[in-house]
Order: C-alpha cells, then sequence, then structure tokens
C-alpha cells in the first residue's frame, strides 16, 4: 500500500492561539480524575513531553559501530533538538556525539570509519543554513567541510571515501532574493523557485559539481556499492499530490544521463554486490490506494543492450504478488540473495524474508512489538528502532537477520520506572462477520475486568495505519488520571491483510465506523467499558471520524476533533491532496457529488448534541483551518457545547512543546468536564 500523507498523523497534532467558546474549559493543568489517582511514579505530562526520539541508523563500515540521531524536545527554548549518537559494539558503549542547539542529522561514516560527517546548522546570522560538517571519532569539535550557497538537505559518503554526495537546494534567483528582503514576497501557487539537486563533492579538493538538472525534485540518495552510480527518489515538484509520480533515478557519479527506472518510487537498498535495487511500494500509477509490495529491479542495463527511454534496462519484479499484506521498506541479506523487510501482522510486527529470485515469504517470531527503520551490516548484523506497550522507541539490534534482538540505548529509560497503563489485544466480529481487533489501555492498578471510563481513539491514514504494539505516549497520559483508551483496528488498517486494508471505495464513515461501534458495544456487552462515560476523539482521518461520530450517535459524552475535515468537496479544495481523494471517491467532487456529499459529517450536522474540542493548525495544508472553524460554527449556531483551538504556525501536527502541552492539558481538561 502506498504511504497516502493526507491523513497520517500522531497524536501530537491539535492547533493554536484559543478562540472562545460558549463553555471554555479549564486551561491549567486539571487535577487527576477521580477513580484511579496518579501515584508518585505515574506517567505524567513532562514524561509526554520530554520524550526522546531515536532514528536514522547508519552502520560503520567495518560493522562495529552504529551513528544514529536521537530528537529531544527542548522545552525552554520551546523547539526539538537533533543530535548525533554513537554505539560502539565492541566496548557496549553508547555516547553523544554532538551537543547543539540546533539540528545535526544526516550521519555518514568515512570509509575508514573514523570520521562522520552530518548535516548541521551551526553559522550564525539569519541567512544561516545547514551545511555539511566533519567529526573525528577520535574527539574534538566538529568542523565546517565547504561552503555552499543553499541549504544541504542530506549526505552520504562515498565507498571509496573519495567523494560526498549531497543534495542541495538550487541557488535562489537574484531577483526573488532581492524581492524577499524588499517584501516582495508574494506566492505563486504551485511555482517552485528552488529545487533540491544531486550534487557530488570531492573530499581532497572541495569541488563540487551538480548531476542532475533543473525542474527535478530530488531526495533519499544513495552511492553504489563500487561508488560508480547513485540512485536517488524523484518528483515533478516534492508535492504530496505527486506520489505516484516519484520515480527512482539513477546516474553516473561521473555526470551523464539520468535512467529512470518508469515505477513508483519508495525508498529503496542496492544490493552488495551493486546488481540490483530493491523497494517497497504499488505497481498501478493509475492506483491512489493499493497493496504495497516488495520489487527488485537490475541496477544497470543488461550486458550489450541499451536500456529502452526512460527504462532501466530490465523490468522490475514484484516478490510478494503472493504475500496478502504489506511490505515496507527492505534491507539485503551479505550475500544479495535475500530481501528482508518489517511486515505487520495485526497489533505485532513481523520481520520477513523473500529470496531475490522468487519465492514464499517466510517469518521469524513476532516481535511483540512495533518496529522500522531497519539498517543492515556488512556483518550481516541488522540494527532497527522498537518500542512496545512499556518501553519508549529505542535503538536494537540482532547479530543475524531473525534473531532475538537486543536493546542497545536508554534514551528513555526513566519511563520503564514509571507505574504505567496495561495493553491488551480485544478482538470482537463487526455487523459484516469480520473480525476486528484493537487494543484496551487500562490504568495502571485498574480491576481486570471492572468497567471503566473510556476513551475511544481513533486512528489517522487511514489505509495501512493501525495502533500496534508500541508505546502510546498520549493514552499513557490520559490512563494515569483515570481513563481506559480503546484504539481500534478499523476497516483499512494495515495488518490483516489486503482486502481489510482496501476496503469499498467511497465508504468513509460507514463499514470504518461500524468496525468501531461493534467494537464499543462489546467492550460495554464484557464489562470492559462503562457505556455511560464514553469519550471518541482522533486526528487527521481519526479527527474526521469523530466529526462523523457527533453526528451519527449521542452515546459520547464528549468528543475531541484533531484536525479532522468535515465537509469533504471544500476539503478537496482547500488541502494539498487531491489525486487520491479523486481516486478515493471514485470521481472528483463535481463528478460524483453523492459520493462526497454521502460521508461528509457536515451532511448530518444537525443531529449533533455531543460537546466537541476542536484543535487544528492554522498552517495545516492537509486539513486547513477553515475545517475546524466550519465545524465550530455550526455547533455553536446549534448551541452544542463547543471549544475550537488553533496553533499559530503550526502545521498537521503540532511540533511546539508548548503548543503539545496546551494540547494534553486541554484534552485532559475536556474529558474531566464532561466524562465526571
Amino acid at each position: 500500500m502506498r504511504r497516502i500523507l493526507p491523513f497520517v498523523l500522531a497524536l501530537s497534532v491539535a492547533a493554536a492561539a484559543a478562540v472562545a467558546a460558549p463553555r471554555p474549559g479549564p486551561v491549567t493543568k486539571p487535577a487527576a480524575a477521580t477513580g484511579i489517582a496518579p501515584g508518585p511514579k505515574s506517567f505524567t505530562l513532562d514524561h509526554l513531553l520530554t520524550l526522546r526520539s531515536v532514528g536514522d541508523p547508519t552502520w560503520s563500515p567495518d560493522g562495529r559501530r552504529i551513528a544514529f540521531v536521537v530528537t529531544e524536545p527542548d522545552t525552554a527554548e520551546n523547539a526539538n533538538n537533533q543530535d548525533l549518537w554513537l554505539t560502539d559494539l565492541d566496548g557496549g558503549r553508547t555516547q553523544r556525539l554532538t551537543r547543539h542547539p540546533k539540528n545535526d542529522f544526516s550521519p555518514t561514516f568515512s570509509p575508514g570509519g573514523d570520521t562522520i560527517a552530518f548535516v548541521a546548522n551551526r553559522g550564525t546570522g539569519e541567512d544561516a543554513k545547514p551545511a555539511i560538517y566533519m567529526l573525528s571519532l577520535h574527539g574534538g569539535d566538529p568542523w565546517p567541510f565547504g561552503s555552499y550557497d543553499e541549504a544541504v538537505s542530506e549526505v552520504e559518503w562515498s565507498p571509496d571515501g573519495r567523494s560526498l554526495a549531497c543534495v542541495k537546494t538550487d541557488t535562489l534567483p537574484k531577483q526573488a532574493r532581492d524581492w524577499k528582503k524588499k517584501k516582495w514576497d508574494q506566492n505563486v501557487e504551485d511555482q517552485v523557485l528552488q529545487y533540491p539537486q544531486l550534487w557530488v563533492v570531492d573530499v581532497a579538493s572541495g569541488k563540487q559539481r551538480r548531476l542532475t538538472g533543473p525542474g527535478e525534485w530530488v531526495w533519499s540518495a544513495h552511492w553504489s556499492p563500487d561508488s560508480k552510480s547513485i540512485a536517488f527518489l524523484v518528483s515533478p515538484t516534492g508535492s504530496p499530490d505527486d506520489e505516484n509520480l516519484v520515480d527512482i533515478g539513477v546516474v553516473p557519479a561521473e555526470g551523464g544521463p539520468v535512467r529512470r527506472l518508469g515505477v513508483i518510487g519508495n525508498p529503496f537498498a542496492w544490493s552488495p554486490d551493486g546488481r540490483w535495487l530493491a523497494w517497497a511500494a504499488g505497481g498501478d500509477k493509475q492506483k491512489w490506494v493499493q497493496k504495497s509490495d516488495l520489487w527488485v529491479a537490475p541496477a544497470v542495463p543488461a550486458a550489450g543492450r541499451a536500456p529502452a527511454a526512460g527504462g532501466s534496462g530490465g523490468a522490475p519484479v514484484n516478490l510478494t504478488a503472493g504475500f496478502d499484506g504489506d511490505a515496507e521498506t527492505p534491507v539485503w541479506s551479505t550475500g544479495s540473495d535475500t530481501l528482508w523487510f518489517f511486515a505487520a501482522r495485526g497489533v505485532g510486527t513481523a520481520l520477513a524474508a523473500v529470496p531475490r529470485a522468487g519465492g514464499a515469504v517466510s517469518f521469524a517470531a513476532d516481535l511483540g512489538a512495533e518496529a522500522g527503520s531497519s539498517a543492515m551490516s556488512t556483518r550481516g548484523a541488522l540494527a532497527w528502532t522498537q518500542s512496545s506497550p512499556t518501553v519508549p522507541g529505542e535503538l536494537w539490534m540482532a547479530d543475524h537477520a531473525g534473531l532475538v534482538g537486543r536493546k542497545l540505548t536508554g534514551s528513555n529509560a526513566a519511563i520503564c520506572d514509571l507505574a504505567l497503563g496495561t495493553t491488551r489485544s480485544v478482538t470482537w466480529t463487526s455487523d459484516d462477520g469480520v473480525k476486528v481487533e484493537g487494543l484496551l489501555l487500562r490504568p495502571h492498578g485498574a480491576p481486570a475486568e471492572a468497567p471503566l471510563k473510556t476513551l475511544v481513539l481513533l486512528h489517522g491514514g487511514p489505509y495501512t495505519s493501525r495502533y500496534a504494539l508500541g508505546f502510546q505516549a498520549g493514552p499513557q497520559y490520559f490512563a494515569a488520571s483515570g481513563y481506559q483508551v480503546f484504539m481500534p483496528n478499523f476497516r483499512s488498517s494495515g495488518g490483516y491483510g489486503t482486502a481489510f486494508m482496501l476496503r469499498r471505495r467511497s465508504d468513509w464513515g460507514f463499514q470504518d465506523w461500524r468496525d468501531v461501534m461493534t467494537g464499543v458495544d462489546s467492550l460495554v456487552k464484557w464489562g470492559l467499558a462503562d457505556g455511560g462515560r464514553l469519550g471518541v476523539y482522533g486526528g487527521s482521518y481519526g479527527g474526521y471520524l469523530a466529526a462523523w461520530a457527533i453526528t451519527q450517535t449521542d452515546r459520547f459524552k464528549a468528543a475531541g476533533v484533531i484536525a479532522g475535515a468535515v465537509e469533504l468537496a471544500s476539503h478537496f479544495g482547500q488541502s494539498d491532496i487531491h489525486r487520491y481523494r479523486a481516486y478515493d471517491f471514485e470521481g472528483y467532487p463535481w463528478e460524483t457529488p453523492e459520493n462526497w456529499k454521502r460521508s461528509s459529517p457536515y451532511t448530518y450536522i444537525r443531529n449533533a448534541k455531543t460537546p466537541t474540542q476542536i484543535l487544528i493548525g492554522e498552517n495545516d495544508p492537509r486539513v486547513p483551518y477553515p475545517q475546524g472553524q466550519q465545524l465550530y460554527t455550526a455547533l455553536m449556531s446549534l448551541g452544542v457545547p463547543v471549544e475550537f483551538v488553533h496553533y499559530p504556525r503550526e502545521g498537521h501536527g503540532l511540533r511546539e512543546p508548548r503548543h503539545r502541552a496546551d494540547q494534553f492539558m486541554r484534552q485532559l481538561a475536556w474529558w474531566d468536564r464532561w466524562l465526571k
């Protein structure tokens, strides 16, 4: 399934500057809800706001070290900071390499393994831009490498050590720079003044040369093992609406014509022998919702034959056509004969393997966790990121793919000592006889079977998204105040087969919502949820479903709509995603108006009676501010208790720690007000 962007949203979503509501809730941190009071070691708002995330694991050439990036909220500066860390497997030591108030990222080892190149913005002045820096692992401070007129976004060292590949933005025309300084800074829709381009920098001389031409949006560049070619992702504009137009390009390191594979491009991997490229994506550019398969294609044209125009010299081969599930970005075995990838299986994650020459998909043991961001070393060791219900994300590794892994880092070690809520899987039968699964997070110390006040949390996406056995920070925060959180994996969720994920097109709000409500009914019937104290909330597509909920039932005492679309035809015109939505609704709004109207919560808004909190970012391109405003105005006009909060500078998901703090405090106050 393609990584459809329009409704993917983490729980950190919301919006800024509060707008007065008929009955606004408190904005200070509320006392704990009655029932199960937080103890001295409960998961608090401070814990939630200061969680670190680990990513971008990168092996040293000898397979003895792993560099990675840790992102840490800086509550004092109201920002998020990225720094480089290193794990030395021989000594079993993990250390922080950089400590700077601006972001350090994209680490890459020299072939000798004693130096790391990375991207950082350590300049001064308002025109300072991210550039390439070097850091010796023998000690000392980082130093700048080269001079760059525009921002560098990524860097990778060539295997032979002679060159660096980097992606750098086109130079902004002087006239455009002068205009901006004079406040002639109007934006022309769909006009792209600067494209990120692929460059190569000679390590010895610092000489730079550009490898890609104008009008190509380039990123995710990776060297071939022989250092003779560079493969990369390329798109017409970089817009999320061009998702199916992304391709994989290959260009000689010395310069020359770019070959395109003619596929739907996604993050890819070179085989160690340099003969193949592999990636996970859909195979039909006319379908904007489809299964994600694992593909391989020759990296170079067949011997003695020139590639066809726009072709790769060999047709891509689908290795997982018979696998009833989605493939993730693969890694290669050291012998270039096997591809490994993580696969969602219900609420769990398993490591899967498939032969490069074709064959059945096989599985290692289920991790009982949520995993991703894998990287294979030259020795065959596998590193990845993983979290579980009581352990936030950390770096893990196994000496060989398929073996049980071990945790390498303790970036969030203090969280593991807290009195956290317990998570279990629950399964029920929907109204059409299909089995549906979800997660139930009960407060620490809660009786195993007692009915509790319950918040129903709806995920974004919706396609391939799911609630997995990973760490759920927002639900843990609410559980610490006595709320049970139910997270259903309704129709369109990943991990339950292709038919479950694809569902029926133009069916927003129907079968998925029936899956949710049959799950709620089951919890009440089993004596696990208090049917008189139910709340519902979600972000992005989950925000849409929460808006749908208040127009379909009055069973919920309160609701939270986070960046949720409410009137789908106008949403089509306001947002930055169009092709996917037109595909999903079987036509544009003027072609199939009945489909768009039937699934719009606004069509049924006169039924709404549920007190509703609306949170949205003022600069959200995916679900723009007018959608929240429209819902607020309607509910206020209907006399429904409503609170509308919108956050300056924020997009589709809150980034600033103070905004996130306000979001979660307001949410808890809202639940305490209506679900007591």
